[in-house]
């Protein structure tokens, strides 16, 4: 449900000058590569390929349309403009012959059977990889899970859920933990069991739940978030909360209390 279906919500918003747009900002997308550079939508960056739609920057990929799969195997995606793609321009191979992308699969066609490979994951190019530094992902799945996280007005952009959250928060989350590796930002604690990756969370430093920039999010375990600041340790009493709390720490107490946890002391004296 909507935040704003909720009459009193919606008036709180109204008085804090919060936008009502009912459209999300993500979006999948493909489009020919050669032809958007033309238009001059198409950006190279450090950490991948923009694509400029309706005055917001996509972060994608491109890929080729046409390969020789039966040949050569599955073609790589690229994000950098590598020496690969450098030698394709030069020998007048790449116009015309590449998508960009930004979804975790792809669909290619074999240039000589016409065989359609659809929903696929591929690997990245390895000069990309060199050129980017590329170290968390190898597949377009990995480079889907760790798309840019919301860096753009949230205010304007955003539809928000009924906690106040905006509607892709959970994808964000999840983003934004993969991408620092299941480790509370305070007692670097890490979590590599997956069923126990619930314990690290996402904390928004300035408590604005809206803005959504990776220098205002935070990873935390329960422990270092229950205690981060008054509005927390109200939040984390109720039953819920602290049954996870309790759970987290009997799991983990010995490694919390190794690695000096700031907030485990406390914590067992008060048991």
């Amino acid at each position: 449900m909507k935040l704003y279906d909720f009459k009193k919500l919606s008036e709180k918003l109204d008085l804090l000058k919060y936008s009502k747009v009912t459209e999300s900002r993500f979006e999948i997308v493909r489009k020919d590569f050669s032809e958007e550079e033309r238009r001059g939508n198409i950006t190279f960056k450090e950490d991948g390929i923009y694509l400029m739609i309706n005055g917001i920057e996509h972060k994608g990929y491109m890929y080729i349309k046409k390969a020789d799969v039966v040949r050569f195997g599955q073609p790589k995606f690229h994000i950098t403009n590598c020496s690969v793609i450098q030698d394709q321009k030069n020998k007048g191979y790449f116009n015309g012959h590449y998508f960009w992308h930004n979804s975790n699969t792809v669909t290619i066609e074999d240039r000589n059977t016409h065989e359609m490979y659809e929903n696929i994951n591929i690997n990245l190019c390895s000069r990309c990889s060199d050129q980017a530094n590329i170290e968390n992902y190898r597949s377009t799945q990995g480079f889907f899970d760790l798309l840019d996280i919301q860096d753009n007005d949230p205010i304007n952009n955003a539809e928000l859920d009924m906690f106040g959250y905006v509607k892709d928060w959970r994808q964000i989350s999840k983003k934004f933990r993969i991408e620092n590796e299941f480790t509370c930002d305070i007692c670097t604690i890490k979590i590599e069991n997956r069923v126990d990756q619930r314990f690290i969370q996402v904390h928004h430093r300035n408590g604005n739940k809206l803005i959504n920039k990776r220098d205002n999010l935070q990873c935390l375990c329960t422990l270092c978030h229950s205690n981060i600041d008054e509005i927390h340790i109200a939040n984390f009493q109720k039953k819920r909360s602290i049954r996870e709390i309790e759970t987290f720490v009997e799991k983990y107490k010995e490694e919390l209390i190794s690695i000096n946890n700031p907030y485990i002391e406390d914590y067992l004296t008060k048991v």
